[in-house]
């Protein structure tokens, strides 16, 4: 063998030994990558479950914080609802006691008025009007229009122009003069606003008695 072959020789294996190390550098360097890579991937999937499993704890923690809040909402509106209807239950009781009291006090007011009544004395006047006989009863009142009906007619020989008077108990509230006898049992009799007390209102039911009252 020649001293050229010798060179080329040399160099041919030369160069095929560092193809083989480069080879075998990219090879390793290949795997490496793939090791990190497959350590990378590893790193995610670890950092995706953490996030799993936090996210479930963190809900799981909402979740149980809310059912905290909500039993407590429903203890403090239970509470209140339980207040309120002692208040009413109260208030009720004390409504009744106060209306039970006002009736008591109303019946013993009346009867100390009904007994002053009896034992007040009449005045001649009021003696009078109270003992007059009644011709007729009051059986509508028109006090806007000016007149009342009575229960009394032409079959009691009520006429026309014929004056009377209205009494409540022993009080002459009014003074009618007849304006029109309907029948045999009904009058319209217009009121006399001059005599006519201040404050006072003719009521169905008041008595019809003579004028003037002697």
């Amino acid at each position: 063998m020649d001293k050229m072959t010798k060179i080329i020789l040399s160099a041919a294996v030369s160069i095929s030994v560092l193809a083989v190390i480069y080879i075998m550098k990219l090879s390793m360097e290949k795997s490496q990558l793939s090791m990190e890579k497959s350590n990378l991937v590893q790193q995610i999937n670890d950092q995706n479950t953490s996030i799993t499993q936090n996210k479930v704890e963190v809900e799981k923690q909402l979740e149980d914080a809310l059912n905290k809040q909500k039993q407590e909402n429903e203890k403090t509106l239970e509470s209140l609802r339980k207040e309120m209807r002692d208040a009413a239950n109260s208030a009720a009781a004390d409504l009744e006691a106060v209306r039970a009291e006002r009736a008591q006090l109303t019946e013993t007011i009346a009867e100390k008025l009904k007994g002053q009544d009896q034992i007040q004395e009449l005045t001649p006047m009021q003696k009078k009007i109270k003992d007059a006989p009644a011709i007729a009863k009051v059986i509508a009142v028109k006090e806007g229009l000016g007149f009342v009906v009575i229960d009394a007619g032409s079959s009691k020989g009520i006429e026309k122009g014929t004056r009377f008077n209205i009494r409540r108990d022993k009080f002459i509230v009014a003074e009618v003069e007849i304006n029109e006898v309907v029948d045999g049992s009904n009058s319209i009799g217009n009121i006399d606003a001059d005599k006519k007390p201040p404050g006072i209102n003719i009521r169905e039911g008041d008595e019809v008695i003579g004028y003037p009252v002697f």
